[in-house]
């Protein structure tokens, strides 16, 4: 539970220095969102932060304006994945400014990797006009499941 509330703690911090930068103001409701969105399994969809949220009744326009919120705050990533229906899924940013993944085309499964020598690759790349905070890299594909699953297939065909 520590965890939780001390990425909480950090998120809700960037959020309100956002909203005090960009002439907004406090809301509790905002808050709240936040909280439960700190709470829930990463990735997670709208859909679920809403459920998440139904206690509250918060209504499902206040949540998608929170999800745009916490994107331009830099709060969250949002992916837009396929897994039988397009849906966009979105994860808390964390300390880690590094995010790359693998994601099946087929079943929609997401396998997080380290690629040091791509990192390295992209640091290097110095542009005198742009500061680089974060970056993300998706690679789509086949995982090893459903490859097996597809030659298994052709076998049975052939």
């Amino acid at each position: 539970m520590g965890k939780i509330f001390k990425v909480f703690g950090g998120a809700l911090e960037r959020l309100n220095a956002y909203v005090q930068e960009n002439g907004g103001r406090y809301s509790a409701v905002r808050e709240n969102v936040l909280e439960h969105a700190c709470m829930l399994p990463q990735p997670f969809t709208a859909e679920q932060l809403e459920k998440a949220c139904q206690l509250e009744k918060i209504s499902s326009g206040t949540i998608y304006n929170c999800l745009q919120l916490f994107l331009k705050a830099n709060i969250v990533h949002a992916t837009k994945r396929q897994k039988g229906h397009q849906a966009t899924e979105y994860e808390l940013i964390t300390g880690n400014p590094i995010r790359m993944q693998r994601i099946c085309q087929k079943c929609g499964r997401v396998t997080n990797f380290r690629a040091p020598a791509i990192d390295r690759l992209i640091r290097e790349q110095k542009t005198p006009s742009f500061f680089m905070q974060h970056y993300t890299l998706f690679i789509y594909g086949e995982c090893r499941r459903c490859r097996m699953d597809s030659l298994e297939k052709r076998k049975k065909k052939s």
